[in-house]
């Protein structure tokens, strides 16, 4: 008997010291599995607001870029075109300073240090040269654009590419482990499992309770994976997308047009939403961004079927017309592309109106030699309708 009740209270011992060590092992999977998903979110969310401020970056300069090209060009206002560029690295150090805010790897603070620097140079040189711009000849204007500006203008956003996919890659390695710890931690698990069902039958409940905790939590860092596979896609596709909007953007416009301007003709469209700053002044960067992606969302909504749209800059938008649309309907539709842009939008119970102003252009064979220059016509034509009051759309005649 004595036996008997050393054997039952070992059993008893045994059978607490198992219970213990299956909810400590449990627990400390749950608490695994939880770490993981949460580390896979915030990954996401880190890359995502990396991707947005460093694509403003780059943008901003591509802006910069076709204002110096009109200095050089002689198009446009001097005095507005310097504006505009003192306006843009504005934005450029304000999204590095949100940037900056994230926390990141040492080599992509390296990568990102050495980005802006470059910045920060291309942006001392402009200031270097723009009280000499005026006095300049164009072919002297021109050299110093290609032997001084131009390089330096490539090189920012190059490296500012590279801190992108550096930021990628550690995103995709930070995955990995993450992946490798959540499939460690479930293999351990079906192994305590299956030694508890020999064990205590009695557990068999509680474990089935705890096993469907964590093919929720499964089905959460799936979902989680699921999505930092879409931000690495987007890292990806980053120079083809504008990242607020979703369209294309300038990239991706260069990309679709550049094998067709020796053979093709084609009506093209850009259009500028009129005073668009006094918006971002009065409400805010981040209402002016929704303001955008309403517009955004209305432009693909009403004429994707009619043009492919582009999203160039932060409030211009790039309509390449259908072949399918003829010369007079594609006029008619830049009329209601207009009308759609002025049509008032409600932001947070804030109802907002600004007109828009546009230049439309049936594009022949060789007319222009790169997009740029075409895009630098198209703008400077737009230009002159908003210092003309705006809310208008002017024809290119000629290239």
């Amino acid at each position: 008997m004595a036996n008997k009740g050393y054997q039952g209270s070992k059993s008893q011992k045994n059978f607490t010291i198992a219970y213990i060590m299956i909810f400590i092992i449990m627990a400390l999977n749950i608490v695994n599995s939880t770490i993981v998903f949460y580390n896979g979110r915030n990954v996401y969310n880190r890359n995502m607001n990396s991707l947005k401020h460093m694509s403003t970056v780059s943008e901003e300069l591509l802006t910069v870029n076709r204002e110096v090209l009109m200095i050089v060009s002689n198009m446009g206002n001097p005095m507005s075109n310097v504006t505009n560029i003192h306006n843009s690295f504005d934005n450029i150090r304000e999204s590095m300073k949100q940037y900056e805010k994230i926390q990141h790897s040492d080599l992509e603070k390296k990568r990102y240090n050495h980005a802006k620097l470059l910045v920060e140079s291309y942006d001392n040189k402009l200031l270097e040269l723009e009280h000499v711009f005026a006095g300049l000849e164009p072919e002297q204007l021109k050299s110093i654009y290609l032997q001084e500006i131009h390089p330096t203008q490539n090189a920012a956003v190059e490296m500012i590419m590279a801190t992108l996919e550096i930021g990628k890659n550690d995103a995709e390695k930070l995955m990995a482990r993450n992946s490798l710890l959540f499939g460690i931690g479930f293999l351990f698990l079906l192994a305590i499992l299956l030694v508890s069902e020999i064990i205590v039958h009695n557990l068999a409940k509680s474990t089935k309770r705890r096993m469907q905790l964590l093919q929720m939590q499964e089905r959460q860092i799936a979902a989680a994976g699921r999505k930092l596979e879409s931000s690495n896609q987007k890292v990806q596709d980053i120079a083809m997308t504008n990242i607020l909007t979703g369209m294309k953007n300038r990239y991706a416009l260069e990309d679709d047009l550049s094998d067709r301007l020796e053979t093709d003709q084609f009506n093209i469209g850009v259009f500028d939403i009129d005073n668009f700053r006094i918006i971002n002044d009065t409400y805010g960067y981040e209402f002016g961004d929704e303001y955008l992606a309403a517009i955004g969302e209305m432009l693909t909504q009403e004429f994707s079927d009619s043009a492919t749209i582009y999203n160039i800059t932060s409030n211009e938008f790039c309509f390449i017309f259908h072949d399918n649309v003829p010369d007079s309907q594609a006029q008619r539709i830049a009329d209601k592309i207009r009308a759609t842009m002025s049509t008032p939008v409600t932001i947070e119970s804030i109802m907002v109106q600004c007109t828009a102003s546009g230049s439309i252009y049936h594009y022949l064979p060789n007319d222009c030699l790169n997009v740029s220059s075409l895009l630098l016509k198209m703008d400077n034509v737009m230009h002159n309708a908003k210092r003309n009051g705006g809310n208008m759309i002017y024809v290119v005649n000629s290239l």
